[in-house]
């Protein structure tokens, strides 16, 4: 039987099995109305489409399907796109490959962001909470199929009322669009793919801080934290003030991190991970002074 000759699905039928005692797993036979379109014979009546092509001077071939799964009409029309993708300077196995590969939205952010985020961030178990809670519905799509649109449905999923709960605020929703920023912008220095959260823009936070205390102001907080009856809250409320540190850097010091003769205080562990160093005035070493010591 002629090996090249015009492909029809009668011929393909018909085609013989490849010898039991034959040296190669499959016959080969070629079709003359698309160069370079095969179809390959196995030793026990298995057929498949295959294209073989050159690119960059290497010989190359990439799987169709097998037929009849993938029928003569469709098995043409896959060869024609492929081989036109090689005349634009593409090769469709790479190609091809590279979508296989791309991971998941989940596959991503618990194999790749979630470990880094453990060893940057303090608050990686909120991410955790975040992704599993909100963005479930997207974690089964490969990262380069994700658009703006997924994720501004998150965002009016989160914001709009539902017969189970009510709409979650602004800054809620704005937390969630944040996280998958971050995840994005990580995903476009490793995958090469855009950033495509940021195009989402953040909710009006009807919570935001609207203007500053001024120093009179600041000045009768910090008597009144004083004068308060518990000298420890008040003390603590004072602090803040004097200080601007976060509230649990200053609430989770310890006395031995405490040096009043040089008046440093000195944070371990910051919200980033870094350590940290405050310098004290007299006012604020005076104050740290009044606090009752307990002793366990």
């Amino acid at each position: 039987m002629k090996k090249k000759f015009k492909f029809t699905t009668t011929n393909l039928k018909s085609l013989p099995r490849n010898p039991s005692d034959s040296p190669s797993t499959e016959l080969e036979f070629s079709d003359t109305e698309v160069i370079g379109l095969k179809c390959l014979s196995g030793k026990t009546d298995s057929k498949r489409f295959l294209l073989r092509y050159q690119f960059n001077g290497k010989k190359k071939s990439i799987a169709i399907g097998r037929f009849p799964d993938v029928d003569l009409t469709m098995a043409r029309k896959i060869a024609r796109q492929y081989k036109a993708q090689i005349a634009q300077g593409q090769d469709p196995k790479q190609e091809r490959d590279m979508v296989k590969a791309m991971p998941t939205v989940g596959e991503f952010f618990h194999q790749t962001y979630l470990p880094l985020a453990k060893k940057r961030k303090r608050t990686w178990k909120d991410d955790m909470q975040r992704f599993n809670d909100h963005c479930h519905k997207i974690a089964h799509l490969k990262y380069s199929d994700l658009n703006a649109t997924h994720v501004l449905q998150i965002q009016l999923a989160m914001n709009n009322e539902t017969k189970l709960r009510k709409a979650y605020a602004p800054a809620t929703c704005n937390r969630v669009t944040a996280l998958l920023k971050t995840v994005g912008k990580l995903a476009t220095q490793l995958l090469d793919i855009p950033n495509v959260a940021e195009r989402v823009s953040l909710l009006p936070e009807n919570n935001a801080r609207t203007r500053y205390c001024d120093v009179a102001e600041t000045k009768r907080i910090i008597r009144a934290a004083l004068a308060y009856d518990c000298k420890s809250t008040g003390a603590f409320i004072a602090l803040l003030f004097l200080i601007g540190c976060r509230e649990s850097e200053l609430r989770l010091r310890k006395w031995e991190e405490l040096d009043l003769v040089q008046g440093v205080m000195k944070i371990p562990r910051t919200k980033n991970g870094t350590s940290h160093i405050i310098y004290l005035s007299e006012y604020m070493i005076d104050i740290f002074k009044s606090i009752p010591r307990i002793i366990t």
